[in-house]
Parts: C-alpha cells; structure tokens; sequence
C-alpha cells in the first residue's frame, strides 16, 4: 500500500459521509428550523419538570392519606403493559424520507422493548427498526457506491434505536416527545452512518411529539395528573 493510500481512504470516507449527511454546508433556513425545535422540546422538558414536581407531591399526600381521594381514582402502567400495548399499534409504517431525507422506500418499527422509568417524567426504551425496498436517492460518484450501498443493506436488516421519551399532559392528551440517543446497525456497525442516521431521526421523524387521548369512553372522569415512579407510569382520574 502506498504512504497516500490512507489519506485516499480517510477521504473517501468524509466524503460518503457529507454525501449520506445530504449537504456540505448547512441552510440558514434549517439552522433557524433546528433552534425552533430545540426550543420547543426546552418547553416541554421544563412543563414536563414542573408537572412532576406538582404530581409527586399530590401522590405522596394521598399515599401518607389513603381513602382520601375521594371520587378519583388511577391507573397504573408496569414496564410489560407498555411493551404490551406497544404491540397494538406496531407494525408502523412510514416513508423513508422521515428517517433520512434522501432515502426512498418504507422504514417499518417492528417493535418497542426494554421500558425503563426515569425522573422528571422521563421513560427509556429501545425501538427495532427495518428498511423495505429502501434506496438511497442523492448523487453518488463511482468510489462511494459499495459503501452506500452498504447503508441501504444494513437499512434493510435493522436498526436499534435508544430513545428516551418526555411525557406530558395536556387536557386529556398525553404527549410524548421521542429523542433517539443512538442508533445501531444491526447487521455492520459503522459509526458515521450511525451518528447520521441519529441525527436524521431526530430532525424529522421523531421531531413532532406523538398525541395519545387517555379519556375513558363511557366515563365523566378525565385525566388530571400523570407521574412516572421507579415503576409505573400513574395517571390520576377524576370528575
């Protein structure tokens, strides 16, 4: 190997990876966007704190006073029921442009594990992922096609994600804001794929918090206070 062989490959690889990035220089458009959305998810957090401080004193009162609630009751959420209910709504499809701006295809959630409860009414969890059919559809020059095509397959046979999960209540919607912490592919690991891919799920797929309505049908109670514990998620009903 010659001594420029290194600095050819060193290269080559910033160069797939501004590629799989999209761009080399960044739209003062999405730097504003990006600022928007760093904001937005600072509110939640701080709504998300200040709910839990307001929820845990309440519960610790009515634990130190049982029979006290009076018509309110609650309902708790173990780590297995959300696995569980999780499996009620996955399979989810999208399309792989919300999980990177320049692929094409599907990208399927297969399935949510591994809940973990957090402070400040935070929960953890790791999120499966796969591509169907995906395709990468940027501008390609001939010494990076191997490696893109690379990216498509490990796409294809799956990605771990860690996301950690803000809850919040708003009326009878509960809110819940995803970040991904990492993610990993399954079948060949490479770091600046991986960084990118993060990246990009945060920009767009998981940048919209999911709304869930927790009103009971039939009933005249509604939500007035949720809070994670070290073991459930509790949320408190009343007229």
């Amino acid at each position: 190997m010659s001594p420029r062989s290194p600095w050819r490959i060193a290269l080559a690889t910033l160069a797939v990876s501004a590629l799989l990035g999209g761009c080399f220089s960044v739209d003062p458009r999405v730097r504003v966007k990006r600022l928007e959305d760093e904001q937005q998810s600072l509110r939640m957090a701080v709504q998300a704190a200040e709910q839990s401080v307001q929820a845990s004193s309440a519960y610790s009162a009515e634990l130190g006073s049982p029979g006290q609630a009076g018509p309110a009751f609650s309902l708790y959420y173990t780590p297995a029921m959300l696995e569980q209910l999780s499996t009620q709504m996955l399979p989810y499809r999208m399309p792989g442009r919300e999980v990177h701006s320049k692929l094409d295809g599907e990208i399927v959630i297969e399935r949510l594990s591994g809940f973990r409860f957090l402070s400040r009414n935070r929960l953890a969890c790791q999120a499966f992922l796969r591509g169907v059919n995906v395709r990468y559809t940027g501008q390609v020059p001939g010494f990076a096609k191997q490696q893109v095509k690379n990216f498509q397959n490990a796409i294809v046979n799956g990605v771990v994600a860690d996301l950690e999960i803000q809850l919040t209540l708003e009326g009878n919607i509960l809110r819940a804001k995803a970040e991904a912490l990492s993610a990993q592919l399954v079948s060949k690991r490479d770091r600046n794929a991986e960084g990118m891919l993060q990246e990009e799920m945060n920009k767009r797929a998981l940048r919209t918090p999911l709304n869930f309505d927790l009103a009971i049908a039939g009933s005249s109670a509604v939500p007035r206070r949720l809070i994670v514990t070290g073991n459930h998620v509790v949320v408190t009903y009343a007229p």
